[in-house]
């Protein structure tokens, strides 16, 4: 391993880290540096479906998860960093959005981003597009962004971001929404 290549590669771990709660940095360091240092001895190995996949902050992922998160960031130059400020993945590969702020006060542009969030969190971990009506129902709710009177409508507006676009079922991403839901993901891990 080459002296740059490694320095490069700790730097991007402290910045991971400091995005950790206080009391988790020294062992989020450790094993992200154990991660990385591992990886290079086993980078001859070629990743396969049964091969778990290391994500950024030093969990074990299931190598189809990393393979379309990879994929998705590669396409859309977004960090690892940048996803794991905006989505968790556990061991199991089940993917969650765990943005703390939506960055809008607008109950409408909450919704198109949860719309976009909830694509993208199905593509991770089942590898399609999907933005099933009801989940994005339950997290407007939870994230205090459901408007009961407009819920509907403000999906018919934003129809753009869907491939054949139906009010009344899931939906799922269109090439115009997976950009959009990228330049969201850039916005709310800035």
């Amino acid at each position: 391993m080459k002296k740059e290549q490694l320095a490069n590669e700790i730097k991007e771990i402290i910045e991971l880290v400091k995005i950790c709660p206080q009391n988790l940095q020294e062992k989020c360091f450790e094993l992200l540096l154990n991660s990385i240092l591992s990886q290079k001895e086993d980078s001859r190995s070629e990743p396969s479906a049964s091969n778990p996949q290391v994500f950024a902050t030093g969990l074990t992922i299931p190598s189809e998860v990393k393979k379309r998160m990879d994929a998705f960031s590669g396409q859309y130059q977004l960090s690892d960093i940048d996803l794991c400020k905006i989505f968790s993945v556990d061991e199991s590969g089940n993917v969650n959005i765990e943005v703390a702020d939506l960055k809008s006060k607008k109950v409408a542009q909450q919704q198109r981003r949860l719309a976009l969030l909830i694509g993208v969190k199905h593509q991770f971990a089942e590898g399609t597009f999907s933005v099933p009506k009801d989940e994005l129902r339950e997290e407007c709710v939870t994230y205090g962004a459901y408007d009961a009177a407009n819920f509907v409508q403000n999906l018919k507006n934003m129809k753009e971001i869907f491939a054949g676009f139906n009010a009344t079922a899931t939906n799922k991403l269109s090439p115009l929404g997976r950009n959009q839901a990228a330049t969201a993901i850039k916005e709310l891990a800035s």
